[in-house]
């Protein structure tokens, strides 16, 4: 273990305040979550709004890679307890904190907060172990059988690498309990499609294979176990209503060709 001492100030960042689509995607993905559930999230407008969902849940966990202030309200409200961690029990655990000063003078020298290396916030040993850990990541897109991209935007802008969203979606699907929930707007802020008959970059983060629940604020999708033809009916039903005709056309042909 290494402390490296620094004058210049923490970086502060804003969540953003979720909007009316943000809270129907938290109010679908709030019905998997249930009392002494174990959260992996991240940040942004969506696991802020989730997470403003969970009040009144009762002895909630948590173990994720990176979390914001969302983590401050919850843990006031009595919500997160994390007496059902088996590893840290009482405490939440985390890789990194990113948010504001807020965030960061409530968590110095909190016992409530334990931080934890990659090789224990992302191992598969772990998370599997964990009961009812529910993974909640997003997507820049998802294909009519699953299939999840989180690297390269509408347009072909790379935004970022793969990240831990296997590590946690392939933990949750293997923990006693646990759901993996992939959870986005069904259009972009310039109006494109999210669900898409195939995912135009080609590269795809999350397999089809390891698909759980997919959330859009027009209903939750649950793909575990179900067969193609299945899948694409589930996913049009959650894309954007404009968006669902011309997905219908397009959906034999994206199952005949696999």
């Amino acid at each position: 273990t290494a402390r490296i001492e620094s004058a210049r100030p923490l970086p502060a960042v804003a969540e953003g305040e979720p909007g009316p689509i943000e809270q129907a995607i938290a109010r679908h993905a709030a019905a998997y979550i249930e009392d002494g559930a174990i959260l992996q999230t991240g940040i942004g407008k969506i696991p802020v709004a989730i997470l403003a969902t969970l009040t009144d849940r009762k002895g909630l966990g948590l173990h994720t890679g990176v979390v914001g202030d969302s983590l401050v309200d919850l843990l006031q409200a009595g919500a997160l307890t994390g007496d059902s961690h088996p590893m840290h029990p009482g405490r939440m655990v985390t890789g990194s904190l990113l948010g504001s000063e807020r965030l960061y003078r409530f968590a110095d020298a909190n016992r409530a907060i334990a931080m934890a290396p990659v090789t224990e916030t992302h191992d598969h040993r772990v998370l599997a172990a964990l009961p009812k850990l529910i993974a909640l990541n997003s997507a820049l897109e998802a294909d009519l059988t699953g299939q999840i991209s989180a690297e390269v935007a509408d347009g072909g802008a790379y935004l970022g690498t793969v990240g831990g969203q296997v590590d946690f979606v392939r933990g949750a699907m293997a923990s006693p309990g646990g759901r993996s929930i992939i959870a986005f707007p069904s259009r972009t802020g310039r109006g494109a499609a999210r669900i898409v008959p195939r995912i135009a970059s080609g590269v795809v983060t999350t397999a089809r294979s390891d698909a759980d629940v997919i959330i859009t604020e027009h209903g939750a999708a649950e793909l575990r176990g179900v067969g193609l033809a299945e899948r694409v009916r589930r996913m049009i039903a959650i894309a954007h209503p404009d968006d669902r005709e011309g997905l219908e056309r397009q959906a034999r042909e994206v199952v005949a060709g696999i």
